[in-house]
């Protein structure tokens, strides 16, 4: 698949790049890339452990061509059909399916587009994706002023990102809320395919998706929970519309009697304010009548460690 990333403001001659500015460039494309792709397959962008092979080679872009105007590299980059086929014919193990037809550069322009466009419940970007976008920014500081992304054959795919657009993701990922540990009770249901997805059902008919990290859990005791009412504490992660986008298992048990008051949705943490009440309104003078005469005392140091003991 082609694509055309249009280069504006550098500061080298019409179809030049300096090595530096390429390097910066593709670091940093690779990188949230990257991210998109682990988001769309472990529902998270940012993950310990090494890059699996097939997921290294979706991100094997090759540039063809450096054309003159505004610098415009021309640039390959593989189907996911092809880098990941047997990853794609298993339904069950993305959190976020893509087609065989899309690349790492699609779920990039998903990312970016979504983020302008302010879907807060889109499932293309976390924190993690808006970091790794938000890394253009040196570019943009040091190098040049925008990079247009076209699509060939694709317009929906095509996108564009400068200072404007970051400063819209900047703002987005402040309003994402940070993940934050629960404990919640509801129906164990496994997705037997992949056997890390999980979806934990509430009485009401609500369904909160889930994931089992293998680091932590032995994935294969897990069936011994399916269909049971469990109770499970985890990580959950919200997306920028406050929803909960993903419940990260730490540990599970089946339920007791009486923990089915832990049945309910998260609601994420209310943004912290600088100050969580109204401060009172002091009065100077009241406060150093209170204060004058009183300290420095006449108290002996042993007397002062004597009452601070008690």
């Amino acid at each position: 698949m082609k694509y055309e990333l249009k280069l504006k403001g550098l500061k080298t001659p019409s179809g030049t790049i300096s090595i530096l500015a390429l390097k910066d460039l593709v670091d940093t494309l690779v990188e949230t890339a990257e991210r998109g792709l682990r988001l769309a397959v472990q529902g998270e962008s940012v993950k310990r452990g090494p890059v699996p092979g097939w997921l290294a080679k979706s991100l094997d872009f090759t540039i063809i061509e450096l054309k003159k105007g505004s610098t415009t590299l021309t640039l390959e980059a593989p189907a996911l059909g092809e880098t990941a086929e047997e990853q794609i014919q298993q339904q069950d193990l993305w959190y976020s399916k893509p087609s065989p037809k899309d690349t790492a550069i699609s779920l990039v322009s998903r990312s970016v587009n979504d983020a302008v466009a302010e879907n807060l419940q889109s499932h293309s970007f976390d924190k993690g994706v808006l970091d790794g976008l938000l890394l253009f920014d040196e570019f943009f500081k040091t190098y040049g002023d925008r990079l247009e992304v076209t699509a060939q054959g694709r317009p929906s795919e095509n996108f564009s990102l400068s200072g404007t657009e970051l400063q819209q993701v900047r703002a987005l990922k402040q309003d994402t809320p940070e993940p934050a540990t629960f404990v919640i009770t509801g129906n164990f249901d496994l997705i037997q395919h992949s056997r890390r997805k999980f979806h934990l059902a509430l009485s009401n008919g609500q369904v909160i998706p889930g994931v089992i990290d293998p680091e932590i859990l032995n994935v294969e005791n897990m069936r011994e929970f399916w269909g049971k009412s469990v109770m499970i504490k985890g990580l959950v992660h919200f997306n920028a519309g406050r929803r909960v986008r993903l419940f990260e298992a730490q540990s599970i048990k089946v339920a007791q009697s009486g923990e089915e008051i832990f049945e309910r949705v998260p609601k994420a943490p209310e943004p912290q304010l600088l100050f969580d009440v109204e401060s009172p309104k002091l009065s100077a003078a009241p406060a150093l009548n209170e204060i004058w005469g009183r300290w420095p005392g006449d108290e002996s140091i042993d007397e002062l460690l004597t009452a601070l003991t008690q």
